[in-house]
């Protein structure tokens, strides 16, 4: 009996060893784990939602409006929003006029880039953005549903709930989470937001 409960002491203090190892660990690989707790960006209707577990954002090849291949990747310091939208999406007029204002206001704290699904030819996502004056913001086109899919019947690494649709992503290239519908990325909580994402 003696000898049973010495092994159960010593397997109890083997687990929990381990245990405090493992919290460890993932306290010093970043905040964006199981108690990620970032401040709240919400709007009216919606809220800035953790995506867990927080997997890495694969290297995908897409091309931008003039044809030329791109890469929705993060650099080194910077947090990278990647908006999802389409030509068909009404509430994406209001929302990427802001993205193209944030970029020429804060592209030094964050990188964005909007990413169109629409499977019609580039020309016409062109005219689209034309009329809508957007011009700096950096737009890729995703036909084929590479970079962003159907949650219930896709493979691609960010899920579509809905549209307009902007992930954010960490500076080491994590999918942190997202936000749905319409939002200004210059408003304070979306800022304090970023800011923690910049630090992990």
């Amino acid at each position: 009996m003696a000898d049973g409960s010495t092994r159960f002491s010593r397997r109890t203090a083997l687990t929990s060893l381990a245990a405090s190892a493992a919290s460890s660990l993932l306290a010093s690989s970043g905040r964006a784990q199981s108690d990620d707790r970032p401040p709240v960006f919400q709007t009216a209707r919606h809220q800035f939602i953790i995506v867990r577990p927080s997997n890495l954002l694969p290297t995908i090849s897409l091309t931008d409006v003039s044809g030329r291949p791109a890469q929705a990747a993060p650099v080194p310091g910077k947090v990278l929003l990647i908006n999802i939208w389409a030509t068909w999406c009404e509430a994406c007029r209001a929302d990427l006029p802001l993205l193209e204002r944030f970029h020429k206001v804060a592209g030094h704290q964050a990188d964005v880039v909007a990413v169109s699904i629409d499977k019609s030819d580039r020309q016409q996502v062109k005219n689209y953005l034309q009329k809508l004056s957007i011009r700096t913001l950096p737009v890729y086109l995703d036909p084929d549903g590479k970079l962003a899919g159907n949650a219930a019947a896709s493979t691609a690494p960010l899920a579509i709930y809905g549209m307009p649709l902007t992930y954010l992503i960490t500076p080491s290239g994590r999918i942190a989470g997202y936000m749905a519908g319409v939002a200004d990325w210059l408003a304070k909580d979306a800022q304090e937001l970023l800011s923690y994402y910049a630090a992990v």
